[in-house]
């Protein structure tokens, strides 16, 4: 006969939460690496913003400090479930859709990397080394994938785009590492590989969305993916010219057209909250960057009101998908099948 009813009682049920716990490790998606790259756009987003609007450097700073915490944190979590749940893991990695995901890990390496100069230009380097060796193998193996074929072409969605972009941040970010004479050639390479690959896939995957059937619910909001190839790639190109011309204008502009086009597809009535969330602030974060560096290189009076307009609307939707986000883990909802 139990002597302590009670406390047996509290004792199970401390053992079942941490088994719960736990378990729910099994369901934590690597897309939720989207939320460190669209929290580290943002810091990047209030640094140029220092520079442009004169706003003071202690919100990047911040901004960037929470991006680095969420980032070591999640990485964590996702190595304990590497370890514990190895089969799901597999699983998600060798999804046709899922696995693009995994670029998101080494997109918010860069995008720290940039983050920690002003910090210690070692631990930059070291990061965007690691983000970018890891970008171009993960790219490597997802194109060796794509083209071995029998893929259904149902699976070519705005997430198959993220591998390219992968090496494009690592572009931009690369410009403040000092590499010396490897940087411009790097730089360069990395731009040829990550340009070329957005285009050829995204002129696929509008073929797919617009004579195919829609995309399921959950993936909706990445569909403001497929601006990024002209806003990342935007930024990636006048990061090695260092000017805006004729080419840029026409990434930007063109990048801007589809978001909003597509802006409007995603956010409608009774769109229920999804982590997928992620992937449009991501695309929002990439938006709002590409218009700071354009009204900072080009000083245009209408460029810097459209940047300082997509700085609000990209905090105010990374801020709600933060705190929804929190709001599912709290209640149990964040990590389940």
């Amino acid at each position: 006969m139990d002597l302590f009813p009670d406390q047996t009682m509290n004792i199970q049920k401390e053992n079942t939460q941490t088994a719960t716990i736990k378990d729910s490790l099994e369901f934590f998606p690597v897309a939720l690496f989207g939320s460190t790259v669209a929290i580290a756009g943002l810091s990047i987003a209030f640094k140029q913003s220092s520079v442009l609007f004169g706003l003071p450097p202690i919100a990047a700073q911040s901004i960037g400090v929470l991006a680095w915490i969420l980032f070591i944190f999640l990485t964590i979590l996702y190595l304990a479930k590497i370890f514990r749940f190895p089969d799901s893991v597999k699983a998600e990695l060798t999804h046709p859709v899922s696995a693009n995901f995994l670029g998101t890990f080494f997109i918010s390496a860069v995008l720290l990397s940039s983050i920690a100069i002003p910090f210690s230009l070692d631990l930059a380097r070291i990061t965007w080394i690691s983000g970018t060796t890891g970008g171009s193998i993960f790219m490597f193996v997802l194109t060796y994938r794509l083209f071995k074929g029998e893929l259904n072409v149902l699976d070519a969605v705005p997430p198959t785009l993220i591998p390219g972009l992968t090496v494009l941040n690592a572009v931009t970010a690369g410009v403040g590492m000092k590499l010396g004479i490897i940087e411009n050639e790097t730089g360069t390479i990395l731009f040829s590989l990550g340009i070329v690959y957005v285009m050829v896939f995204f002129v696929i995957i509008a073929y797919r969305l617009v004579h195919r059937e829609p995309i399921r619910i959950f993936l909706k909001p990445t569909l403001l993916l497929m601006s990024a190839p002209f806003t990342v790639g935007f930024l990636s190109y006048v990061s090695q010219v260092k000017h805006v011309d004729l080419f840029g204008s026409a990434l930007f502009y063109f990048g801007f057209f589809i978001f909003i086009v597509l802006f409007f597809i995603v956010f409608t009535k009774g769109l229920p909250f999804m982590i997928s969330w992620w992937g449009a602030c991501f695309s929002t974060g990439a938006l709002t960057n590409a218009s700071l560096r354009y009204a900072i290189l080009s000083q245009d009076l209408i460029v810097k009101g459209l940047a300082g307009f997509m700085l609000a609307a990209a905090s105010v939707l990374i801020l709600s998908t933060f705190l929804l986000t929190l709001r599912l883990q709290i209640n149990g909802k964040l990590l389940r099948p």
